[in-house]
C-alpha cells in the first residue's frame, strides 16, 4: 500500500513540514546553503571505539570527489536503516538526509552500541554511551571527506545525545540543534513525580521490535528490567549517570535548544532546563506549536540550516538576530522573541483554592473538599475522582505563559497517595482542552530548597517519608510550563485527582494500589493556592 503522498514529501530537499522557522514570516537569507549536490552513500561503515567494539553507520555525503565538508552525527538504538525511509513512525527522527546533503553537509546515522548491527551491550545513556558518543564525533571529523567541524541532527533520543556528547566537550563538535531533548531521565521520563509512568513500556517494546533481528538484546532487557521493574525508585546514581542535567554547564558550544508545548510529560521541561543550565554564551531556544505533519520529522529544518550554516559553515544566515528566545503564543498563534524565562515582565497571580470548587485570587474561608478514590473502580480506570477548581470567566484576553506551582493543602486517611494536576482551558460551553499537568507522590514531598523555585519546586526524590493518616501536609507540586491566550468567558480550570486516565497507554502511570478518602483544605488556617504567570497586555516585539 503506498505511503500518503504528503508523507513522501517530508523526506526531500524541501520538506512540507511545518513550521521551518520560529517566525510568522520566514527570514531574508543574506547567505545559506543552496541545493547543489548528489548524495553518495557508503553503508555498513563500522567506526572502532577506544574499547574495541564497533559501531554500525551509513554515511550519506555530497557527491564531490576530494571535498571536505561539514558533518552532522544523529545516534540512536531506533536502527539506522529506518531513517532512510518515509515511514510514520514515532522512532523515524534523525533528521532528512535529503536535506542536508544536497546542501553541503555530511549526513552520519549511527546505531547505538547494543542496538541494531553495533557490537557490545546497550548502555541506555549511560557513561559507555557517551564516550562512545566522544569517539563518533572524532572519528567522523578525522574522515576525508569531513572538514573538521561537526554538528548533530534529530529530536527526542537524537536530542539526547547531543546534550551528552556535548557536555564531554569533543574537541570537534561546534555546535547543537536537540529537538525536543529530555534532560532529566527520572523527572522527565520515567518518574514523574515520584510516579512511574507505565507508558514507557510502549517504547522499551518499540526498541526491542527495532532490534528485532538482533540475536542478542540482554542489554536492552537489562534497562528495560531495571525501568519496568521500578527497581529504582529513587533519583539515586543509575539516573544521575544518565542524561544530562548535572553536566549541563559542561556544555560550551553554540547549543540551539527547542521544543513543542505539546510535549508535556516528556520533552517539554527539558527544553528550559537545558536553557537555564547551558554554560554557553551562544545559545537560543524556541518552543512552538505541534509540527504539522508531526512523522516522519522534518520540522525546523531551515532554523537548523541558518544555526549550522552559521556555526559550521561560517555563513552569515542572521541565525543571531534577535531576541535569543522565540515562542509560539497558542491563541495568538504567532511567534514572539523574548530574552528570559521566566518572562521577566511575568505578574505572578497566587489564585487561592475555595469551596465550590472556586478558584480566585482572594483568599476564601476555611473549607476542604473530600474525594474517594477507589484503585479497583472503572473511574480510576478512567483517571477520576477528580475534583475541579475553576476561575472565573475571563474578561478579556488574558495570557498565561511559564512555570507554575501548586502548593496544596490535604490529608489523607492513607499513608501515602499521588497527587496528580491537570491545567486547562475550559470553554464556555464547558469543553475543556487540556495544557499541563504536575505531579507528586505524597511520600516524596521532601524540598530541596537550594534548588527550588516560587514557580517551581524541586523535590530530590531520594527517600520515602510516609504520611500520618488524617494529619495536615503542605505540598509543593511542580507543574510544567505552557502558554495560552483565554478568551473572554473562558475559565482556567484545576483539576486534582490519585490517578490518570490509563486508557492513554503512552502517558498513563502507575500510580499507587492504595485506597484513601483525600481531603483538600482550603482558605486561611491552609492556603491552597496556584501560583500564575500572567503576562501583562502585549507590548510590540
Amino acid at each position: 500500500m503506498p505511503l500518503d503522498p504528503t508523507f513522501e514529501a517530508i523526506k526531500t530537499a524541501d520538506p512540507v513540514t511545518w513550521p521551518q522557522v520560529p517566525f510568522d514570516a520566514r527570514p531574508a537569507a543574506r547567505e545559506e546553503s543552496r541545493v547543489e549536490y548528489d548524495i553518495q552513500a557508503d553503508t555498513d561503515v563500522l567506526i572502532p571505539m577506544r574499547d574495541g567494539v564497533r559501531l554500525s553507520a551509513d554515511v550519506f555525503r555530497p557527491s564531490a570527489p576530494g571535498r571536505r565538508f561539514p558533518a552532522l552525527i544523529a545516534v540512536s538504538p531506533y536502527t539506522r536503516q529506518l531513517q532512510r525511509t518515509s515511514i510514520v513512525d514515532g522512532q523515524n527522527e534523525g533528521g532528512i538526509t535529503a536535506f542536508w546533503v544536497p546542501r553541503g553537509y555530511v549526513h552520519v546515522l549511527v546505531d547505538v552500541r547494543g542496538t541494531n548491527e553495533s557490537d557490545g551491550d546497550w548502555d541506555h545513556m549511560g557513561p559507555t554511551e557517551r564516550q562512545d558518543l566522544v569517539d563518533i564525533i572524532e572519528w567522523t571529523a578525522a574522515q576525508p571527506w569531513c572538514d573538521g567541524a561537526v554538528g548533530m541532527s534529530g529530536e527526542s533520543y537524537y536530542a539526547w545525545s547531543q546534550l551528552m556528547a556535548a557536555a564531554e566537550q569533543p574537541p570537534h563538535l561546534r555546535a547543537i540543534f536537540p529537538q525536543c531533548a529530555a534532560v532529566d531521565l527520572y523527572r522527565e521520563r520515567y518518574m514523574h513525580g515520584g510516579i512511574f509512568q507505565r507508558g514507557v513500556g510502549c517504547w522499551f517494546y518499540v526498541v526491542k521490535e527495532l532490534n528485532g533481528r538482533k540475536p542478542d538484546l540482554r542489554g536492552v532487557e537489562r534497562h528495560q528490567q531495571t525501568i519496568m521493574g521500578i527497581e529504582e525508585p529513587f533519583d539515586g546514581p543509575y539516573y544521575r549517570e544518565r542524561l544530562s542535567w548535572p553536566r549541563l554547564g559542561r556544555i560550551d558550544v553554540p547549543t540551539y535548544v527547542n521544543g513543542s508545548w505539546r510535549h508535556v510529560g516528556s520533552h517539554l521541561r527539558g527544553a528550559f532546563e537545558a536553557w537555564n543550565g547551558i554554560a554557553s554564551s551562544s545559545k537560543r531556544m524556541l518552543i512552538g506549536p505541534t509540527p504539522t505533519p508531526r512523522k516522519p520529522m522534518g520540522a525546523y529544518h531551515g532554523e537548523a540550516l541558518r544555526w549550522y550554516d552559521h556555526h559550521l559553515k561560517g555563513l552569515d544566515s542572521g541565525v543571531m538576530d534577535g531576541p535569543p528566545i522565540q515562542l509560539w503564543i497558542p491563541g495568538l498563534d504567532r511567534w514572539r522573541g523574548e530574552h528570559e524565562w521566566p518572562l521577566a515582565r511575568t505578574a505572578w497571580q497566587e489564585l487561592h483554592l475555595g469551596q465550590g470548587g472556586t478558584l480566585t485570587p482572594d483568599l476564601p474561608p476555611d473549607g476542604s473538599t473530600s474525594y474517594d478514590y477507589d484503585p479497583s473502580s472503572i473511574a480510576a480506570y478512567r483517571g477520576g475522582p477528580a475534583v475541579a477548581y475553576r476561575t472565573s470567566p475571563f474578561d478579556s484576553a488574558t495570557e498565561i505563559t511559564g512555570p507554575l506551582a501548586l502548593e496544596l493543602w490535604a490529608t489523607s486517611s492513607a499513608t501515602d497517595t499521588d497527587w496528580f494536576v491537570t491545567l486547562g482551558d475550559e470553554a464556555p460551553d464547558g469543553r475543556t482542552r487540556q495544557l499541563t499537568n504536575g505531579w507528586l507522590r505524597a511520600s516524596h514531598r521532601a524540598l530541596d530548597t537550594a534548588r527550588s523555585r516560587p514557580w517551581q519546586p524541586f523535590h530530590p526524590h531520594d527517600a520515602a517519608e510516609p504520611l500520618v493518616p488524617g494529619e495536615p501536609t503542605a505540598f509543593s507540586i511542580e507543574v510544567w510550563p505552557t502558554s495560552n491566550v483565554f478568551r473572554p468567558g473562558h475559565r482556567l480550570r484545576l483539576e486534582i485527582a490519585s490517578c490518570d486516565d490509563q486508557a492513554r497507554l503512552g502517558d498513563a502511570h502507575a500510580a499507587l494500589p492504595i485506597a484513601a478518602r483525600n481531603t483538600i483544605l482550603e482558605g486561611r488556617a491552609h492556603p491552597s493556592r496556584l501560583l500564575v504567570p500572567v503576562i501583562p497586555k502585549e507590548r510590540d516585539s
